[in-house]
C-alpha cells in the first residue's frame, strides 16, 4: 500500500497530534483550536520552525490568546487509512 503525502501537527513533545489533507485544513484547525494563526502554519511548513519560537532561539509572544507555543507542522508520508480515520 503506497503512502500519501499529508500535513501532520506535532505536539511540543514531538508526538503526532492530528493529520490534515492540505494546508487550508491545517490552518483552519489551528485557528479554531487557538493553537496559532494561519501565518505560523505556513511558516512552519516552509522553514521547519516551531510555532512562536524566534529564529535566534528566543520566543515570540502571541497577543491573540493562541497557546500552541512549541508545536509545529510537517509534511509526512502516511498510510491512506490514517487520513480516513483522522476525525474519528
Amino acid at each position: 500500500m503506497e503512502k500519501v503525502k499529508a500535513i501532520v501537527l506535532f505536539s511540543r513533545q514531538d508526538k503526532p497530534r492530528k493529520v490534515f489533507k492540505n494546508m487550508a485544513e491545517a490552518q483552519r484547525y489551528c485557528v479554531e483550536n487557538m493553537i496559532c494563526n494561519q501565518g505560523w502554519v505556513t511558516r512552519s511548513l516552509e522553514t521547519g520552525q516551531r510555532f512562536y519560537e524566534a529564529q535566534d532561539g528566543g520566543y515570540t509572544i502571541s497577543h491573540n490568546g493562541y497557546e500552541g507555543h512549541g508545536m509545529y507542522v510537517r509534511w509526512a508520508k502516511v498510510k491512506p487509512g490514517v487520513l480516513e480515520r483522522r476525525n474519528r
